[in-house]
């Protein structure tokens, strides 16, 4: 999945560097409209006359890693724990001209599999015991853009200073991806000193992104009326502010991309209904982000406006966006649970 920007070291954005020529040939003009139809993209945590709160890019794929950390484990552990403690219990197998084995198992198997070990640990690590996600907060009165750091600290930067640009990356499992991003740039405005993404379209094209921008654009830079009818737009908020995910819109969210052709739900099912139950997990070990008194306090909302949307403020979802999906998780989950058996069965 695509986990571009996360804290590792290969996925990390570049900074300390000059910006190239490339991310000035994608820059967004925040005064410039782009021609794409309008869209929240699934991203709107809070929506109100006074600030705009998204969440990040890696919050529509969590629980992923969780689910592959698992899935190496079953296959990894088990088997050198058994040739492990067959080793230091029963002792060495082998005959005296074998002997160049067992030193091949310590010098090379074993640190391989430390390697192997470490790397399942920091899958798991990499969305538990961290944070349920890193909201950006968009201050239309005051300008600003604050956002939430994964070591839990907070950037704030001016919103017309900020240098906003269409980001690529790769990821092997899924090819070229694209997100809006901002860069922190130095006084000189040629060296980039920190990134961050600050919208993302899970399995959208270039012109969904490009809605997504317009939407924020126009937020912060539209007038009451534009605010009222940007509000209109805003039909789903994620249930993730003051609150951690719960597991229903946690298995919805898992199966969004798919929410256009309902028959590659069941198709998915199966590593879809351990990736939403991995995802549950991920989100039961995070703690709920908190932003700083001083930026609640500048963003305080006072009174009950029209313009105002949270999680409170979602319709109810329809057969296709929640039953759907559950239905499928429970089915992959049973089909899942009867290969194991299967698998165990055949080799008993």
């Amino acid at each position: 999945m695509d986990y571009a920007g996360i804290d590792a070291r290969n996925l990390r954005y570049a900074v300390n560097r000059a910006l190239t020529a490339a991310e000035e040939g994608e820059r967004l003009d925040v005064s410039v409209a782009v021609d794409a139809p309008l869209q929240s993209g699934l991203s709107v945590i809070k929506f109100s006359a006074t600030y705009l709160e998204l969440v990040d890019r890696w919050y529509p794929v969590k629980g992923f890693n969780v689910w592959l950390s698992v899935l190496g484990a079953l296959a990894f552990i088990p088997t050198s724990s058994y040739l492990l403690v067959n080793l230091i219990i029963f002792g060495e197998p082998f005959k005296e001209d074998e002997r160049w084995i067992l030193w091949c198992f310590w010098i090379f198997i074993v640190p391989v599999s430390l390697f192997i070990l470490a790397g399942i640990v920091w899958l798991f690590r990499s969305e538990c015991f961290r944070w349920t996600h890193y909201p950006i907060r968009l201050d239309r009165i005051r300008r600003k853009v604050h956002f939430f750091r994964q070591n839990g600290t907070v950037a704030t930067g001016s919103w017309d200073r900020l240098f906003f640009f269409i980001g690529e990356s790769t990821t092997p499992p899924i090819g070229r991806t694209n997100d809006i991003r901002a860069h922190f740039l130095s006084e000189d405005g040629k060296t980039v000193l920190e990134t961050f993404s600050l919208g993302y379209v899970y399995m959208g094209s270039r012109r969904d992104l490009l809605g997504l921008w317009e939407f924020i654009r126009q937020y912060m830079e539209g007038n009451d009326e534009v605010v009222a009818r940007l509000c209109a737009e805003v039909t789903i908020c994620i249930p993730v502010h003051d609150r951690r995910e719960g597991f229903v819109f946690g298995v919805v969210r898992t199966f969004a991309g798919l929410i256009h052709w309902p028959w590659l739900h069941v198709v998915a099912c199966l590593p879809f209904s351990f990736i939403a139950m991995a995802r549950w997990v991920a989100m039961s070990t995070c703690r709920i982000p908190v932003w700083p008194k001083e930026i609640e306090n500048d963003c305080a909302v006072t009174g009950k406006s029209q313009w105002q949307r949270d999680w409170r403020d979602n319709p109810g979802l329809g057969f296709l966006d929640e039953t759907w999906p559950l239905i499928c998780t429970a089915v992959g989950a049973g089909g899942g649970l009867f290969l194991i058996y299967l698998i165990e069965h055949s080799l008993g």
